[in-house]
């Protein structure tokens, strides 16, 4: 449980036990989201409607711990790089509390609007239904979602993967277990069906926090253990959500798109908002070897930004670029070659096949895009300036929504032209995050120059 300095030593053994770290935990988070839709695929095309519609509000609880989660762990990462651990556990303490205080917030928000949430989006009243049956237990654990990625985002300053990807791995099997039990009833005979979804999810997510809390308080090295270290501290509050502010955003934008996605589709019925739930989150495994990269990246840059070794800023990026589209090229084949069997084990209902298939063929360019907009996020992200990758989303979200909005007027529109308006804006994105990281990096070099 030891903090790790990574302004020494190979950069590209740190980026790949860090990476590879984040990427056993980006596929448990995942699984998630998988392990419920394949049981709840067995309910009907409305159920995994229901849960889609439903789960997209996590975007939402993650452009808030986004916030949170960036600012930590770059001024936690910085203040390793100087080898200043009275800061570290200061941030520690203050951004757990503060992530405590969120969480609760928007837990008590969600609960009380789920319901006009699924009275608006969904496609028929019988789905709106189920919607408030899964949200009823998934909500509370969104609650908990916020301090756990905080909590995660901290220790990743430090070059700690290993506490949240084991707890992660341990939350993820405890849902795997309870979801067929709470939604068929096996062995207790009380089926919950979508419901018994959600409630699965929280006590998984509880329980995975509560171990994850224990095992870093018990260590004694992240947090001041003077009760005084628990007061609000308004300046460092507001320095972390000044840098993960932009991040956050973002992040909210995502789910902006996803939730009107979903808004366009509701007119061809509940088959295509089945059809893209699925395809997201097998979008989400394309991306994952990339986001996994990207978190690592930023924790490296950020310490080397710190200690001031511009050559390591440089050398982490490089690598990360080269790793992502690595992977996503990969991903690109498959998406292109399988489609039909990727879905497959969500749902046996063909159309839903055929709506899906079509989204992994038009969306899998997206993923070398993709690829380049990650290693420049992880890079921004150290460097505690991410508001060049909020510009770069908003633009991007931009170029689809709009257009899409007003072509979904036309009589002979369908859901695969919000596909490539998709492609052709994250392609675009992908040419902005350059030319700012570009910019970025000439500025950090005339400061290093000048310090």
């Amino acid at each position: 449980m030891a903090m790790q300095d990574l302004t020494g030593g190979p950069v590209r053994g740190h980026l790949l036990r860090m990476s590879g770290f984040m990427l056993v935990t980006m596929i448990v988070q995942t699984l998630y989201g998988i392990v419920d839709l394949l049981w709840v695929g067995r309910l009907g095309a409305e159920a995994v409607a229901a849960v889609a519609l439903g789960s997209n509000l996590m975007m939402v609880v993650m452009s808030a711990g986004q916030v949170l989660s960036v600012g930590a762990a770059a001024l936690v990462a910085q203040a390793m790089g100087r080898k200043d651990l009275p800061a570290v556990r200061a941030l520690f303490n203050q951004a757990l509390l503060l992530a405590l205080l969120l969480g609760g917030l928007f837990g008590l928000l969600f609960f009380l609007g789920r319901r006009y949430y699924a009275d608006t989006l969904a496609g028929d009243r019988h789905t709106a239904g189920l919607v408030v049956e899964f949200l009823n237990g998934f909500v509370p654990s969104l609650a908990l979602q916020i301090p756990s990625m905080v909590l995660s985002a901290a220790l990743r300053g430090v070059g700690n993967v290993r506490i949240s990807t084991l707890t992660q791995i341990g939350t993820v099997l405890l849902n795997i277990v309870l979801a067929p039990i709470l939604i068929f009833g096996w062995g207790t005979g009380v089926p919950l069906g979508v419901g018994g979804a959600g409630l699965a999810t929280l006590v998984a997510v509880a329980i995975g926090f509560a171990v994850m809390l224990t095992q870093v308080l018990r260590s004694g090295q992240f947090f001041g253990r003077d009760p005084g270290a628990w007061k609000p501290r308004a300046a460092l509050w507001k320095r972390m959500v000044g840098i993960g502010l932009p991040s956050g955003l973002e992040f909210g934008l995502m789910g902006l798109y996803l939730v009107s996605v979903m808004a366009l589709l509701r007119a061809f019925g509940p088959q295509p908002q089945a059809a893209f739930g699925i395809g997201m989150r097998i979008l989400q495994m394309g991306m994952m070897p990339s986001l996994a990269i990207s978190f690592a990246t930023a924790a490296i840059v950020g310490q080397n930004f710190g200690a001031r070794r511009q050559d390591r800023v440089v050398e982490a990026w490089w690598l990360a670029l080269q790793w992502c589209l690595g992977g996503c090229l990969i991903f690109v084949i498959a998406f292109h070659l399988l489609p039909e069997a990727l879905f497959r084990p969500f749902t046996d209902d063909a159309a839903v096949i055929a709506y899906g298939a079509d989204f992994l063929r038009w969306i899998s360019w997206n993923l070398l895009a993709s690829g380049v907009v990650f290693a420049c996020s992880g890079l921004f992200s150290g460097l505690g300036n991410t508001r060049p990758s909020l510009i770069s989303s908003a633009i991007r979200i931009t170029l689809i929504l709009l257009p899409a909005t007003l072509l979904s007027r036309h009589s002979d529109f369908a859901p695969g032209w919000i596909w490539r308006l998709s492609v052709a804006a994250t392609i675009l994105q992908a040419a902005l995050n350059l030319l700012f990281l570009r910019a970025r990096l000439r500025a950090f070099s005339s400061a290093a120059a000048l310090g």
